[in-house]
């Protein structure tokens, strides 16, 4: 049995060395072919919105589902694209993380008497296999947080500096200029599509696609509505703003609420049982001396 698992993870290892090879190579000869019959196009004739490859064009990615590859691609957008993190790299670390879960598994099950400890260490390649989607899905929510924390302020900026004499469009890139957030970047990013020529709808919904906070995707749809049917601009981002400080203090009430909730776990397991060892205990240590 032992000689098998052996063997398992030094094929394993061999797998991985192929794909860092393959995909390391930056002019490589495999992988250039292999971009060239995985190769779709990359944009649309009619538009200026740029399709994401969700087709393989790496040797790992060429054996992994390609649903699993579309969540990669996703939670890379909602991500950032932290810098170094590419989907071929998150790709190719799934199984190198799977084999490091796969030699901790073998060391459990060689020293551990326990079927509970072995159990874990057999569950140890299937986490270390998931571990790169957990970290890249981590950086996603994080970050979509962060442009909903930053929401209901940046539209604050917009509608003073709309109040103050600015044309909607200045007003929005004075606030993306000025912040240091993942919001000013997608904002500074939305400007520059529509610099280079894509119209405001297809920057604006492309604005919604690449987040999942509904507030800030209700809002570029409202602007793309207002431009449709003519409606000024500036009460839409009044309106809009005073929903979304509504909705901030709802959700600081809520959170608020659910505290209660959350402190009694703790309460129970480490306040409690202290307290009822240092009230019952003396008596009963009184009565077994009496006894």
């Amino acid at each position: 049995m032992i000689f098998l698992v052996l063997l398992m993870l030094v094929a394993a290892l061999m797998l991985a060395c192929v794909g860092l090879g393959l995909v390391g190579l930056p002019n490589g000869a495999v992988r250039g072919r292999v971009k060239q019959l995985t190769r779709v196009e990359d944009a649309t004739a009619t538009s200026g919105v740029v399709r994401v490859d969700q087709t393989g064009s790496g040797f790992w990615e060429r054996f992994t589902p390609s649903s699993m590859l579309a969540g990669i691609e996703r939670n890379m957008i909602l991500a950032g694209r932290p810098p170094g993190w590419t989907r071929e790299r998150v790709v190719l670390y799934k199984p190198v993380f799977a084999l490091l879960g796969g030699a901790f598994a073998l060391l459990m099950i060689a020293r551990a008497d326990n079927p509970i400890l072995v159990l874990f260490g057999l569950g140890a390649p299937v986490l270390g296999y998931f571990v790169p989607d957990l970290l890249v899905y981590n950086q996603a929510v994080k970050r979509q947080a962060q442009i909903q924390k930053e929401l209901p302020d940046t539209l604050d900026q917009v509608v003073i500096a709309l109040e103050a004499g600015l044309g909607f469009e200045a007003a929005l890139a004075r606030a993306g200029e000025r912040g240091t957030g993942p919001l000013a970047g997608e904002i500074v990013r939305l400007m520059q599509d529509m610099s280079l020529g894509m119209s405001r709808r297809e920057a604006y919904l492309a604005l919604g696609d690449r987040t999942s906070v509904d507030e800030l995707r209700g809002f570029c749809k409202a602007v793309v509505q207002a431009e449709e049917f003519g409606v000024s601009i500036a009460s839409v981002v009044r309106t809009q703003a005073k929903e979304m400080r509504l909705g901030r203090r709802l959700r600081a009430e809520a959170k608020a609420q659910q505290v209660p909730v959350k402190i009694l776990i703790p309460l129970m397991l480490c306040i409690l049982p202290v307290l009822f060892i240092i009230v019952m205990g003396p008596p009963v240590v009184q009565a077994f001396a009496i006894n």
